[in-house]
């Protein structure tokens, strides 16, 4: 793992928007959400009718997780090693748990958007799949995790979440924008 990414945007935001990790741009920019998945995010908030400034972006795993693979050049034939990125294993989520969980716990809205698996699971767990359950809005407490009891336990306080696909998604899977748009849709009625 690499860097370390805050969280970013309003402290009375009209929600909060919880994705999976920072990536190398983000590690660079220090911001959550830039490059070729922070322009395709730029025109869902629009498209919500927000601005970055309106919301709060933040990461269940604040630190780039990446796996070093060996790759050929196709124009020289030359291998070279690169850092890809790779989902945040459980002991490297719970490892930096505190973050989110004194976020959302301090942020005053309810409503959260997730975007892609792991935000999904990481506040309502790993029976939750956002290909199942994109678009759905669920009500109730989230996870947070207590370092004393070593596990996941429920939030007091309770939110409205609704899960959508990962804004990269759209990249290796274009059919993906009708479902994006349609969840977009309905997230809308709730601001």
């Amino acid at each position: 793992m690499e860097g370390l990414v805050p969280g970013n945007g309003s402290l009375t935001p009209r929600f909060i928007l919880v994705g999976e990790a920072p990536g190398e741009t983000e590690v660079t920019s220090h911001k959550p959400f830039t490059g070729r998945a922070g322009i395709e995010l730029d025109k869902s908030l629009a498209t919500l009718g927000v601005t970055r400034a309106e919301v709060f972006i933040t990461s269940a795993y604040r630190s780039r997780p990446f796996k070093l693979v060996t790759k050929t050049s196709k124009r020289t034939g030359e291998t070279y090693q690169k850092k890809d990125n790779r989902p945040p294993t459980k002991q490297e989520m719970i490892s930096q748990a505190f973050l989110l969980d004194y976020e959302l716990a301090h942020l005053p809205t309810d409503l959260i958007l997730t975007i892609g698996n792991t935000g999904l699971q990481r506040l309502l767990g790993n029976d939750y799949h956002v290909s199942s359950v994109h678009g759905q809005l669920f009500t109730g407490p989230v996870r947070r995790y207590d370092y004393d009891q070593k596990k996941f336990v429920p939030t007091q306080r309770s939110y409205r979440i609704m899960p959508t696909f990962h804004p990269a998604a759209v990249f290796y899977n274009r059919q993906l924008q009708v479902d994006l748009a349609a969840d977009l849709a309905q997230f809308k009625q709730l601001l």
